[in-house]
């Protein structure tokens, strides 16, 4: 755009004459000016009052910079220390809050933090544990086994009052002990390691074979474990303690024994194991608190003998196959003392698991570390050798459970160890927990098999009276579900082969009960008995034999 100037010419903007006339050229009088503390701080940027020379380029003004600005004053010949300083005022900084949170000191052998929110994720985590173990126990079911029969019309000092109960209740007690069983073991292990490794103990000891018979067998099998894992759960409990309290424990493991007789092959673990889990806070002292314990269970289960006697079963020999019973017990436990040994040896290499490298504690020395390991593991194979010594496979395949009782602490962590830390590796879990369901559901689905009896029942009680004699296969089935007619010692049991037909030429039973392919030798053409009915199991119960009952004409 141009502009009119006062003699009435046109110029372009930023010409010559413009600058001219509204900036006057530079002259030397203001060059010999002196240079003064303004320009000698900003250099080319001149002080205040200063006028760029004409250069014949346009001047375009720029704002100054807000980061580089400050704050002066026009120079009136004074000195540097009346310029202007601009006030400031310092703020202090707020204290720093106190922490919200503050790690405990770590465990040994895997990281874990023990405050509420973690103590209730771990009950929650047990509790969906316990329904599975319930839900497996709950799946098997039928009419009473013979010793459970014989269990429940005994009118011994324990099964006395589980007898008054009835077979639905005595299964329902049982299931409550086994469940017991299994959240002690979880609260063992805990303080032993971490709660980690007590929810996968927990989880592998639930889905065993012998955890679901048990959970399901009206006897004292379930009790006797029940007071075994008491007394673990108590001796890792008062580690800490004086030695006078393990005498707390003492009760519950002298009375194991009498429920089941099995129990006092553990006996001797419970007292090693009072000594190396206190040894550590203990010292010297940990092996008075063993010998306390060892003296105060010996002294009550020799009152118990006094007072009940011996437990009969203990020392029954037979002429079963030694390695046949050892290698069902290794299909039976094999896999938990596999992980067993995976995590001994593990925890023997290393107490910690390097989760938290900066964690200061005391750990367990490589010796304990050694013999409670040892112990442990070794603990699971007590039953398959005496009774493989014995060649007594009775019960075997619940005995296998009490073993691995203490044995499945150190597989809970040896999954533990190989999940890794921070869970790096969750599906190694994952697989051998699913391999010990799997394994467990199989077996126990096939050993918990009762005898289809509900017919058989039935047509007895159509022909048996309170004077009579009886003569069966399964005489303490009869005398359970037939009690309200007969009485126990009516009913007598069959011998096989020359001792049947004995007693069939004495003629003194008015009717026999027989389960067997075919008829005996001493009842076919037998004009002293007739046939009565011949009842097949349902096809669910395939490969038992029928039940043949024959009546005295």
């Amino acid at each position: 755009m141009t502009t009119q100037q006062q003699d009435g010419s046109w110029s372009e903007p930023g010409s010559q004459q413009d600058w001219q006339q509204h900036y006057p050229p530079y002259t030397e009088q203001q060059q010999q000016q002196p240079v003064h503390g303004d320009q000698q701080a900003y250099g080319d940027h001149q002080a205040y009052g200063y006028q760029q020379p004409y250069t014949g380029q346009p001047y375009i003004p720029q704002q100054p910079n807000p980061a580089q600005q400050r704050y002066t004053r026009p120079y009136t010949g004074g000195s540097d220390a009346e310029y202007y300083v601009p006030e400031y005022t310092v703020v202090e900084p707020e204290p720093e809050p106190e922490p919200g949170y503050v790690l405990p000191e770590v465990p040994v052998s895997a990281w874990s933090v023990d405050n509420s929110r973690s103590a209730w994720i771990s009950r929650g985590a047990l509790l969906l544990i316990l329904l599975v173990q319930a839900g497996l126990s709950f799946r098997l079911d039928g009419s009473a086994f013979p010793q459970e029969a014989k269990f429940l019309v005994s009118d011994g000092a324990l099964s006395g009052p589980v007898a008054q109960l009835g077979l639905a209740g005595a299964r329902a007690l049982s299931l409550a002990w086994a469940l017991g069983a299994t959240a002690l073991l979880f609260g063992a292990t805990r303080l032993l390691f971490n709660a980690r490794a007590g929810l996968a103990a927990a989880a592998m000891y639930s889905v065993l074979e012998s955890t679901a018979f048990t959970g399901r067998y009206a006897s004292l099998h379930s009790l006797s474990l029940f007071l075994l894992a008491a007394a673990l759960w108590l001796l890792a409990r008062t580690r800490q303690s004086g030695p006078a309290a393990v005498l707390l424990a003492a009760p519950f493991a002298a009375l194991a024994p009498f429920a089941a007789y099995s129990a006092a092959l553990y006996l001797p673990t419970l007292t090693v194991l009072a000594v190396l889990t206190a040894y550590r806070f203990r010292g010297a002292g940990a092996f008075v608190r063993g010998a306390l314990f060892a003296v105060a269970t010996g002294a009550l289960c020799f009152v118990g003998v006094l007072l009940h006697g011996t437990p009969s079963g203990w020392n029954v020999q037979s002429d079963d196959s030694a390695v046949e019973l050892l290698k069902e017990s290794a299909q039976w436990g094999g896999v938990v003392l596999l992980v067993a040994v995976i995590g001994a040896v593990g925890f023997i290499r290393r107490a910690r698991m390097g989760e938290m490298p900066w964690a200061e504690g005391s750990a367990p020395g490589a010796v304990r570390r050694s013999l409670l390991g040892l112990t442990m593991c070794a603990t699971a194979l007590l039953a398959p050798l005496y009774q493989a010594w014995l060649g007594n496979g009775s019960s075997l395949y619940i005995h296998v459970g009490f073993g691995l009782l203490f044995a499945v602490p150190m597989a809970g962590l040896g999954v533990s160890r190989m999940m890794g830390a921070h869970f790096r590796y969750p599906q190694i879990g994952i697989m051998i927990y699913v391999a010990a369901l799997v394994i467990g559901m199989a077996q126990t689905g096939g050993l918990y098999r009762p005898p289809d009896s509900a017919a058989m029942v039935g047509a007895l009680r159509e022909v048996v009276d309170t004077k009579g004699a009886y003569l069966t296969d399964d005489p303490e089935i009869s005398a359970y579900y037939l009690r309200a007619q007969t009485k126990p010692a009516q009913w007598h049991r069959a011998g096989q082969g020359a001792a049947l037909t004995a007693e069939v030429k004495k003629d003194s039973y008015d009717v026999i009960a027989l389960r067997a392919d075919s008829v005996p030798e001493a009842l076919r053409g037998n004009a002293d008995y007739r046939l009565l009915a011949v009842l097949r199991p349902s096809d669910k119960d395939g490969g038992q034999e029928p039940y043949r009952i024959w009546v005295k004409r």
